[in-house]
């Protein structure tokens, strides 16, 4: 799974300035995520359709930089994200971020996000649901 992350001075509505934007052009928002670090605003947005998703947002003046997850299922008990954390450490995957992205009762959907794909990929290839 892909997101796209919005680096913007931050100001009240920006939010609703990017969401409108997108919902002109018929963008599905599937998940956001907002936060401030000093006066610096970061958007995290997982949209569809991505690819025309990366072009709209630049020319419309956002600074936009693309990140790639992988998608993982996890049986849902005490400890579950502690153990992806270690199962990657011990493959010498650099984690990013970790989003849980769908859960019920049983199970969760987890999107890791790393630097090492490959590495990751192969460490994961027993619980992967779904890469891009």
């Amino acid at each position: 799974m892909k997101t796209l992350t919005i680096l913007g001075e931050d100001q009240p509505g920006l939010m609703a300035e990017v969401t409108t934007l997108l919902e002109r052009e018929g963008i599905d928002v599937m998940d956001f995520a907002a936060q401030a670090v000093g006066n610096t605003a970061v958007i995290r947005l997982t949209v569809e359709p991505y690819q025309e998703t990366f072009r709209l947002l630049p020319n419309a003046g956002y600074r936009v930089v693309a990140n790639e997850h992988l998608l993982v299922r996890l049986e849902r008990h005490a400890g579950a994200l502690a153990e992806l954390s270690r199962r990657l450490a011990d493959a010498m995957v650099d984690v990013r971020g970790m989003h849980i992205v769908n859960q019920d009762e049983n199970a969760g959907i987890v999107a890791v996000e790393t630097t090492s794909l490959d590495k990751a990929r192969e460490a994961l290839k027993d619980i992967l649901v779904w890469e891009t």
